[in-house]
């Protein structure tokens, strides 16, 4: 297994309504619009095909399903995706600062053969941060 951690990011919302709009990926979908132009820029085109899905189209790869496979409120929620090739697990992690800011990183973890890793490495990480920065930008 190899693990790309993202940044942290720190949300203005208390861990339990941070993870509430996380896991409805229709409330979600809803807020994307109201992201920062350039933040919807680095991040590329994302769809919802359903309420438990997704998607999103990758240089280089194409387009990537994401589908939410757990839930642990307040302090987590996996994704999967479904590549077909490899499993590829998006884990973000809801830490608590305070009772009104909590802290937001993804982890990608992936089964990635050791002789590729030098080319998809870097391209996960990019992923990791991305998604780390999609979530923490969830602030309203």
């Amino acid at each position: 297994m190899a693990k790309y951690s993202g940044k942290s990011y720190r949300v203005s919302l208390p861990a339990s309504q941070l993870f509430e709009r996380m896991t409805n990926l229709n409330e979600l979908q809803g807020r994307m619009g109201d992201l920062p132009e350039d933040i919807r820029a680095k991040m590329g085109t994302i769809n919802f095909p359903d309420a438990e899905t997704l998607a999103f189209t990758a240089p280089g790869v194409g387009e990537m399903k994401f589908r939410i496979v757990e839930r642990t409120a307040p302090s987590q929620v996996k994704f999967l995706a479904d590549t077909g090739m490899l499993p590829i697990h998006v884990i973000i992690d809801l830490n608590p600062v305070s009772e009104a800011e909590t802290d937001v990183a993804a982890t990608i973890d992936a089964e990635i053969p050791m002789m590729v890793r030098p080319l998809i490495g870097p391209k996960l990480q990019e992923a990791a941060d991305k998604f780390g920065e999609m979530f923490g930008q969830l602030n309203s």
